[in-house]
């Protein structure tokens, strides 16, 4: 018997180097030239306070910044990853910085210039000039908290309310999102033991601030910042600002949702939900305060039978929930409302996951907390680009933006005396990168957003 044996031919591609500076990121060009098209980069070049270098071999503030936010959109978690990006010579022609890319310990002595007060000082000017570009009259405003572990001894990191990592050191920020722009409002970082409600005055304070009064059409915020302090301060002025929180179950709550007969079904927001308005005062309050009680209907494997008394068997066949508003909605629009508060939390998962808002720890508690407001900037600068330049029919996370537009083989050439940007593309992306580029030119406030 004769045996063949089979080879398979193994395909070998033989590789070389080659000293032309080629980088990955070309489309970095588009996030440049929305940075200048905004007036976001002439914005922050003009503050007063921003920190500067020392002697005349320091890098520019403002090239240190754009460096910052560049590293955070393609993907950095530390201050090593941003200086990385050291070698791309397209990058460093592109945003025309004279002395390149930082390395990461030029950008931690320059975030450790930074101080509490200078971090309340700079960065709500800056909000409000992004946010006053976009023309909508009535913002609806979700504040959240989150918690941001942390596995170091940097300042302010205490052992609080960490559910995922029970007795390990955290941050608490608190943050404020709008809901019909999703972009961030305001953001500061916090002590590990701060409660949800912990500086929401002063934080509310400075939203008047950033967005103006005038324009906030209603402030909402699950059951941490159901809070006396809150609620007296939103009602305390001259034109009242319209609130919306969750109620905490208290036994008080609870003795009036027994107490309560007139229950109105409806089935707008969720089928068999049922409703009912009393005006509750608590101890401690001067003055009562509308809730609004909605029962939702639980599955019949969770229903128990046989009660004594008919309420009790009412009861027990909701899951019941509380709100109280300074607003005239109706019962049913209350509880709408707040379900659309949720997208709030998708804002959070997606800053921590695609921009590492839980990243660039460093031992003063200032630089860690002007490094995440500079995040919060960056993602905002991309809910510009995504929202005003692509103008998706979906709200398109940035790791789908980097393949997209981001993520393009680029090389320089000369051409003349000028530098000239060359980027690979072809068929139907070159035609839709053409496009992209061309709304970037034609940007200017106010902005439209088609899916906000």
């Amino acid at each position: 018997m004769v045996q063949f044996k089979l080879t398979q031919k193994m395909h070998e591609l033989k590789h070389e180097f080659t000293n032309r500076t080629i980088s990955p990121w070309g489309g970095i060009k588009y996030l440049q030239r929305v940075l200048e098209k905004s007036g976001i980069r002439d914005f922050i070049k003009s503050l007063a306070d921003l920190p500067q270098p020392r002697s005349n071999r320091g890098y520019e503030a403002m090239d240190l910044i754009e460096g910052f936010l560049t590293s955070v959109v393609l993907g950095a978690r530390r201050l090593e990853h941003c200086g990385m990006l050291r070698t791309d010579q397209v990058i460093r022609e592109i945003f025309g910085w004279q002395k390149g890319m930082g390395s990461a310990s030029t950008f931690q002595r320059f975030f450790h210039k930074f101080d509490e007060q200078l971090n309340a000082k700079l960065f709500w000017p800056i909000m409000k000039h992004v946010l006053s570009r976009i023309s909508i009259r009535y913002m609806t405003i979700d504040l959240d908290s989150s918690v941001v572990t942390r596995y170091g001894k940097q300042e302010k990191v205490e052992v609080g309310y960490n559910p995922q990592k029970k007795g390990r050191g955290s941050h608490h920020p608190l943050m404020a999102f709008c809901d019909e722009t999703k972009m961030v409002v305001n953001g500061w970082m916090r002590s590990g033991r701060s409660n949800s409600n912990s500086q929401a005055v002063e934080f509310i304070k400075e939203i008047t601030l950033i967005i103006g009064e005038e324009n906030i059409g209603l402030l909402r915020g699950d059951v941490g910042f159901y809070s006396h302090r809150i609620m007296n301060f939103l009602e305390q002025r001259d034109k009242p600002l319209p609130y919306l929180f969750k109620v905490r179950m208290t036994t008080g709550v609870q003795k009036k949702i027994i107490e309560q007969t007139n229950w109105h079904n409806c089935n707008d927001v969720i089928t068999g939900a049922v409703y009912s308005e009393i005006q509750y005062k608590s101890s401690g309050w001067k003055n009562s305060r509308r809730v609004i009680l909605v029962g939702i209907p639980k599955k019949e494997k969770n229903v128990k039978s046989g009660w004594l008394f008919s309420e009790y068997e009412f009861m027990s066949r909701y899951e019941f929930y509380a709100f109280i508003t300074n607003t005239s909605y109706s019962m049913i629009e209350v509880h709408r409302k707040y379900n659309q508060r949720g997208d709030a939390e998708n804002r959070i998962k997606e800053l921590k996951y695609d921009y590492a808002i839980d990243a660039f720890a460093m031992k003063s508690f200032a630089a860690t907390d002007a490094a995440f407001r500079f995040v919060l900037l960056a993602y905002n600068l991309m809910t510009i680009f995504k929202q005003a330049i692509m103008q998706p029919r979906v709200n398109h996370r940035l790791s789908t933006i980097k393949f997209q537009c981001l993520a393009i083989g680029s090389y320089l050439v000369s051409s003349g005396r000028k530098k000239v940007l060359k980027l690979s593309a072809e068929g139907k992306r070159r035609h839709f990168l053409s496009h992209i580029f061309n709304n970037v030119e034609h940007l200017k406030p106010p902005y439209s957003f088609p899916i906000a």
